[in-house]
This record gives structure tokens, C-alpha cells and sequence, in this order.
């Protein structure tokens, strides 16, 4: 009996393995196609398409719910393997996992770390790219605005086509279409 009960603990850690080993590969799939997302929204952000960037936002709101519930699958897992081999669920981490557990689930195990780490990196990169334009792209619409400010403070009025006109209505901009 002890003997049967064994190889079902064994059966039954190997299927945990093998659910949280498709987690990971899930989760990494979602990160790749976040960053492909991220990619044509710097690329929006570059050329100002604010359709585009909208498009993106949309896009990538999407991802996050999956990866939400990716993430629920991999906590899951985890906390599964936890109980299955006495540890708590904060002790078992995907480097314990992947020293530990059986071929081929620790060479799958090492391979999504890994390449969980380098995506993660690049998804920090990319926000703080997407930070910075942002970032450049509001202190130009600040400097527009004080430029602007700055003509109707004088009594210009900035027509069509580019004319600056005296005038006696301060800070109006004058325009045929509204």
C-alpha cells in the first residue's frame, strides 16, 4: 500500500510539474506578445497616431487579463507542488524547482526561468522607453503652450496659414474650422 501511495505521489507531482511547466510557457508567450505590442505602440508614440496607441492600449489591457489569469494558473501549480512536498508555497521557487525536480521538468523548469528573466527585463525596458517619450512629448506640448500663451499675452492672434496678426482681442486663436 505504501508502496502504490508513493507512485501516485510521484504520478501526481510529475502532472503538477508538467501543468506549471504549460503555466510558464503561458506566461511567457503572453510576455512576448506584450512586448510586440509595446514595440508598435513606441512606434505610434513616435509618429503621434493616437488611433494606434489606442489600439495598443486596448491590445495590451487584453494581454493583462490573460496574463492575470496565467498567473493564477502558475500560483496554482506552485502552491500544489508546495503541499505535495511539505514545503510552504514561498519556499518553492522556480530555481528549488528546477534543481529538484525530476527530468525532463528541471530542464523545462530552468529554460522558462530563464527565459522569464530576459523577458521581464525587456518589458522594464520597454516601459521605461515608453516613460520617457511620454515624458518628452508632454514638455513639448508644455513649451507649445507657454509659446502660445506667450503670443496672446501680446496681443497677437495666430491666423491660418501661419500669420501673426496684431489685435485687439487678447489670448483668442483664430481659426476657420472649430
Amino acid at each position: 500500500r505504501q508502496a502504490h501511495t508513493c507512485a501516485e505521489r510521484e504520478g501526481g507531482m510529475v502532472e503538477q510539474l508538467s501543468e506549471l511547466v504549460k503555466a510558464l510557457e503561458a506566461v511567457s508567450a503572453l510576455y512576448r506578445r506584450m512586448l510586440e505590442i509595446m514595440d508598435r505602440e513606441r512606434r505610434a508614440l513616435l509618429r503621434a497616431r493616437r488611433t494606434e496607441i489606442e489600439t495598443c492600449a486596448a491590445e495590451k489591457r487584453d494581454v493583462l487579463d490573460r496574463l492575470q489569469a496565467a498567473e493564477r494558473r502558475r500560483t496554482e501549480a506552485v502552491n500544489r507542488l508546495a503541499r505535495q512536498i511539505g514545503r510552504t508555497d514561498a519556499g518553492v521557487t522556480l530555481r528549488f524547482l528546477a534543481r529538484t525536480a525530476p527530468e525532463p521538468h528541471g530542464s523545462a523548469l530552468h529554460r522558462c526561468r530563464s527565459e522569464l528573466l530576459i523577458l521581464i527585463a525587456r518589458i522594464k525596458q520597454e516601459n521605461r522607453r515608453s516613460l520617457a517619450l511620454c515624458r518628452n512629448a508632454a514638455e513639448r506640448l508644455r513649451a507649445a503652450y507657454g509659446a502660445l500663451k506667450g503670443l496672446a499675452a501680446d496681443g497677437s492672434v495666430y491666423q491660418r496659414g501661419g500669420r501673426l496678426q496684431g489685435a485687439r482681442l487678447k489670448g483668442k486663436l483664430v481659426c476657420n474650422d472649430i
